[in-house]
């Protein structure tokens, strides 16, 4: 009986298969490559577009990549770009590193044209860049610099420090910004930047605007009692003085409408007698043209008779005898002809003196109605006279009794004006924002782009602060303002922004949209494109949006019509804003402030079997095994020798 030993020898093969197996696979795993990607970060401080023209201040670019195998990084500051020409732009790349950028003036090197819209001073930039085990950039400031923008300084402190890196495990652009007591100019001082003369409206449509946005201070309120008071001891005869102008005012309208029928009554007379007296021009001309025919009919008649008159005397009979008998004789005829045209032309003379008869008593007519219509409109336009002068002389003693409350009404103007003076379109306490853009890895999950955290604290907007308002807490954690909060936030400020526009509009001719104000815009994405894991956040702390208005040229500064918000950048473009009407027309204008974007693109290095990844070193955590443990193979190997020696004892015993 043969003993069966295939089973050791089988297990051995299987072991030693699985082991040989993970060999067969590397021969077509990926070649080897290094970690490659790209990482960005951009800052603009304060972008200005108006009149078809960009302008930025304080933008910082930071590009750090690994993409062709040759580390680079560089840093790029402009102070100034406007209509895409850079000012005082520089570069700092390895080669320069570490460096400080200096300030950079505007007022030295930005053309005549554009200081009346944007000035800067730029912050001192820290800089440097290196390209050692990858990529690296970085950038921070400690201050802001200052800004000023149609020629109103825009208050901005703060801080920044930017970086972007690409190494051999991530690519990542990351950003912290710090604004403090950040303010724009005054309502008082943009209305004034888009032309219009405060202190021209009505004093009840400023006192009805701190009203409506609550802002009315103990120097208003002050103010304001001291007119009612002085308008009450004053009240009763400004009633009655306000009354009798208002009554002479009704006699002043009625007569002047009197006037003006009686004048337009004139008019029509006159061109009926012009009308008139050319007809007697013309009837005149004809009676004329008559008589000429009746003397020039009688001369053809008396040559006409002269040889009819011999025939009939030759006959012995009287001439209308003789042209009775010898009516078909040619000189008969022509007598005839001759005295029938003398009968015509008396006619057509009679009817032409008829006629200037006729013209002459029409234009009489006309004439006589003129002059009536005259005497009527003389004396019309006398009573309007006589009343308008009575209307001025109540005018006058309403005015004085006015004038007697002018002190009280400058006091309450300048209260009120210095209210609107100090109150900033936007302000806010202190605002931080920091994001990232990451990538790690060319897998699903491998990426983030986010705000990571900040805060904002005492949003103003028109002298509300809006934080408070609507949430209860002047401050906010920046992860905490989405969403609905959000929403409630915008709101609030839409609503402010609305009584703005609705009382200043509400005076003739004067249209002033709201204002729009979006506090903190932003969006965030990731993907895997070509083989690369990409991040990317962009966040927009605060945008102002003022649209154009339209301001009579009643309500204008003397100077509005060239001011840079209603003629555009004067020396490059932008037409006089004047529409048909006279008003001045302004151009829109869009403010941000605190653009920040990352981008980060990535792929993780491929190794060969062991050998140690790029950037790594001895005892750090190696790539993941693939296959069976070296200890499973000597198995294997025991396993096939024990079988063989097996198999030789058993034939050996059935040998003997």
């Amino acid at each position: 009986m043969r003993i069966r030993i295939l089973a050791p020898a089988a297990a051995g093969a299987v072991l030693l298969g699985a082991v040989a197996g993970p060999a067969v696979a590397s021969t077509t795993a990926a070649a080897p490559r290094p970690a490659a990607g790209t990482a960005s970060s951009a800052l603009t401080l304060l972008s200005l577009a108006l009149a078809g023209h960009d302008v930025r201040v304080g933008s910082v670019s930071l590009v750090s990549e690994t993409m062709d195998g040759t580390p680079s990084a560089k840093v790029v500051v402009t102070p100034v770009r406007a209509d895409g020409t850079a000012y005082g732009e520089q570069t700092i790349t390895p080669a320069d590193s570490p460096a400080s950028v200096p300030s950079f003036d505007s007022a030295a090197t930005l053309p005549a044209q554009l200081a009346s819209v944007a000035s800067v001073k730029s912050p001192v930039f820290t800089v440097s860049s290196t390209t050692g085990s990858g990529a690296s950039s970085k950038a921070g400031a400690a201050s802001l610099g200052t800004v000023k923008v149609l020629g109103l300084p825009v208050a901005l402190n703060g801080s920044v420090d930017v970086s972007s890196l690409v190494d051999s495990t991530n690519a990542v652009g990351e950003k912290t910004l710090t604004v403090k007591n950040l303010a724009l100019p005054s309502i008082a001082d943009i209305l004034g930047a888009l032309g219009l003369n405060l202190p021209a409206l009505p004093i009840k449509t400023l006192t009805d605007l701190l009203g409506g946005l609550n802002l009315t201070d103990a120097a208003v309120t002050a103010a304001q009692k001291a007119l009612t008071d002085a308008q009450a001891a004053l009240q009763t005869q400004i009633n009655a003085a306000q009354k009798a102008v208002d009554d002479q005012q009704v006699q002043v309208d009625a007569a002047s409408k009197d006037l003006l029928d009686k004048t337009a009554a004139l008019s029509k007379a006159k061109v009926d007698l012009t009308a008139a007296q050319a007809a007697v021009t013309a009837a005149q001309a004809a009676v004329t043209t008559a008589s000429a025919g009746v003397t020039s009919a009688q001369n053809n008649l008396n040559a006409a008779t002269a040889p009819v008159q011999a025939l009939a005397t030759l006959a012995g009979q009287s001439l209308s005898t003789f042209i009775g008998a010898n009516a078909s004789l040619a000189v008969v005829q022509t007598y005839v002809a001759a005295q029938d045209a003398l009968t015509a032309a008396n006619t057509a003379a009679t009817t032409a003196a008829t006629n200037l008869a006729s013209a002459n008593t029409a234009a009489g007519a006309a004439q006589t109605l003129v002059n009536t219509l005259q005497a009527a409109v003389d004396a019309a336009q006398k009573l309007v006279t006589d009343l308008t002068a009575v209307l001025n002389t109540l005018l006058a003693t309403l005015n004085a009794l006015l004038g007697q409350l002018g002190p009280q009404v400058g006091n309450l103007l300048a209260a009120v004006t210095a209210v609107l003076d100090k109150t900033p379109l936007v302000s806010i306490d202190s605002f931080t924002v920091q994001t990232e853009a990451l990538a790690k890895s060319a897998a699903a999950g491998g990426q983030t782009a986010k705000v990571v955290g900040g805060e904002v604290q005492g949003v103003h907007v028109l002298g509300t602060d809006v934080l408070k308002n609507v949430l209860g807490n002047t401050s906010i954690n920046l992860l905490d303002l989405v969403g609905g909060t959000l929403a409630q936030v915008t709101s609030k400020i839409d609503a402010l922004n609305g009584v703005l526009s609705t009382v200043l509009s509400a005076v003739p001719g004067l249209s002033i949209p709201a204002p729009q104000v979006d506090l903190l815009t932003k969006s965030a994405s990731t993907d895997i494109v070509d083989g690369f894991g990409t991040a990317q956040t962009s966040v927009r702390a605060l945008q102002v949006t003022i649209p154009a208005i339209t301001l009579p040229a009643a309500l204008a500064l003397p100077n509005a019509a060239s001011l840079p918000a209603i003629t555009g950048v004067p020396g490059l473009k932008g037409a006089l804003g004047i529409n048909a009407a006279g008003d001045l027309l302004s151009k829109p204008i869009t403010l941000g402030l605190g653009t920040l974007s990352e981008q980060a693109k990535f792929r993780p290095a491929v190794v060969a079997p062991g050998s140690t990844p790029p950037g790594s070193t001895p005892g750090s955590p190696e790539l993941p095994r693939t296959g069976l443990p070296a200890g499973v193979a000597v198995l294997g190997a025991l396993l096939l020798g024990s079988a063989l020696v097996l198999r030789r004892r058993v034939t050996v015993d059935q040998d003997s």
